[in-house]
């Protein structure tokens, strides 16, 4: 995908780690490393499929080394939208 939806994923990690764990952090921060935990990732987690309307590999939050990397990597991983009609889908 292209640099600018990195760019739209990145504004919205920050925007949502802002809701989840009460404070903004920088693009070079990692998740963990600023008080994250597993709890708070899966709600991470689910909240940026439903505001990003995309199916995330969680794997891929859990092994980018900083906020900015996760946005590169989801932006090179994803592309389908979620269908919010199908029984199950995040959201």
């Amino acid at each position: 995908m292209s640099e600018p939806m990195a760019t739209r994923y990145l504004a919205a990690i920050l925007a949502t780690c802002a809701d989840v764990l009460g404070r903004r952090p920088g693009a070079e921060e990692n998740f963990f490393e600023i008080g994250g935990d597993s709890v708070t990732a899966t709600d991470l987690f689910l909240r940026l499929e439903s505001r990003l309307g995309v199916e995330l590999d969680v794997a891929l939050f859990f092994e980018a080394r900083d906020f900015r990397e996760l946005a590169s990597r989801l932006a090179e991983s994803t592309g389908r939208p979620v269908d919010r009609s199908m029984p199950g889908a995040s959201g």
